[in-house]
């Protein structure tokens, strides 16, 4: 019996320490071990890293920023850096650190495996989660600048150079590009992104598709290597400073990074939800019915740029703008000069419709009725005569 006894109480002291384990309490942030009080994390803190708890980086409270329902429904996680999925955000976030050029989300390397809190490389915040760290790190600190002649490997250089390439309006003066953002996006909208890239990759073995596009030989081997992916610009609305120098004397001050709460504030939105084909409206000038609008010519997409939110660029004019260059997976698309304005997604056989130049269309457009489509890659600031 005093056998049993003593099983039993081993047993007990099992389940008491990974109850201990979930309580979350007592995490250290400088390593994957966790304690059961405050007094035993500080003595370890203080024996092998060498460091008085007290000066560590404050944490504030742990906060949630997604619902259960909502993390249930994530799968698998894809890297926004290089498109690279994964079956947990733990193992995201450690090939971010794995990767010099890569944005990095958790303030750790490794996870702690004794707790599920996770803590903002930017901003100290402790998270219930690491899938509610993404979602933080996505509404907090969505954009990475890009700054001219630095570590980048050229990017600022390179996207500016496409974003003048592509001003063809000659009625319309591009003055100058101010700013480069370039926006991180959650890992379970990379993934789908990339679920979507490898649907289209099948769909070329399609029988009905490979006879349909015996001509069609060059599209159906970008389709197939990445899905046709394009990149895009996109005019939309700003009601607030998102990325925008202060006003005053100061306008060279750091912008603001964190999204903004208003609704109708339509550059954080994508950006904080992604593009949302239910969100879009149907306007007059819209030629192929309810989707998602791009153009690869910068100064069309600068006609539909709406800012309400004032503020100066390096040389004094009120008159900075925003734009959003994107990744559209175009698949295989609907190419015409014509109007379908009551359309709801592609023709048959197709996954996106091309306007191109004709008697009603100066600028090519093109347009996807998915989603998983279209992400958000660079905001751009700049000023123009529009």
């Amino acid at each position: 019996m005093a056998m049993i006894l003593r099983k039993s109480s081993k047993s007990f002291n099992i389940f008491r320490t990974q109850r201990c384990a979930a309580a979350d309490r007592h995490a250290c942030d400088l390593c994957p071990r966790f304690f059961p009080t405050e007094d035993g994390l500080k003595a370890h803190v203080r024996c092998c890293h060498l460091v008085r708890y007290e000066d560590l980086p404050s944490t504030s409270e742990v906060h949630k920023t997604l619902t259960d329902g909502q993390r249930r429904e994530i799968k698998e996680v894809g890297c926004n850096d290089c498109g690279k999925t994964f079956r947990d955000t733990d193992a995201l976030h450690q090939h971010q650190w794995d990767k010099p050029n890569h944005v990095k989300v958790s303030a750790t390397q490794n996870p702690n495996k004794g707790t599920n809190q996770r803590k903002c490389s930017q901003c100290n915040f402790r998270l219930a989660s690491a899938m509610d760290l993404e979602q933080h790190f996505v509404e907090k600190h969505p954009l990475v600048e890009l700054i001219p002649g630095e570590h980048d490997c050229g990017e600022w250089e390179y996207v500016e150079s496409l974003f003048w390439t592509a001003w063809v309006k000659p009625e319309i003066q591009l003055y100058g590009v101010h700013r480069i953002f370039k926006v991180y996006n959650p890992g379970w909208r990379r993934e789908r992104f990339e679920s979507y890239r490898k649907w289209l990759k099948q769909r070329m073995s399609d029988p009905s598709l490979v006879k349909e596009m015996t001509q069609e030989l060059r599209l159906k081997h970008l389709i197939s290597d990445n899905g046709n992916e394009l990149r895009r610009y996109h005019g939309t609305t700003t009601k607030c400073q998102l990325g925008r120098p202060a006003l005053g004397n100061n306008a060279e001050a750091t912008p603001t990074r964190s999204l903004c709460k208003e609704d109708e504030c339509s550059l954080c939105r994508i950006i904080q939800n992604g593009f949302m084909t239910k969100k879009c409206r149907t306007e007059r000038y819209q030629r192929y019915g309810k989707g998602i609008y791009t153009s690869q010519c910068s100064s069309k997409a600068s006609g539909y740029v709406r800012c309400s939110a004032p503020s100066f660029s390096s040389d004094g004019n009120n008159n900075l703008k925003v734009m959003m260059i994107c990744k559209v997976l175009a698949g295989r698309p609907f190419a015409t000069p014509g109007k379908y304005k009551d359309l709801q997604k592609p023709p048959p056989g197709f996954h996106s419709v091309q306007g191109i130049r004709g008697l009603d269309l100066n600028y090519d457009e093109l347009v996807v009725y998915t989603d998983d489509a279209i992400l958000p890659n660079y905001i751009i600031f700049y000023t123009s005569s529009d």
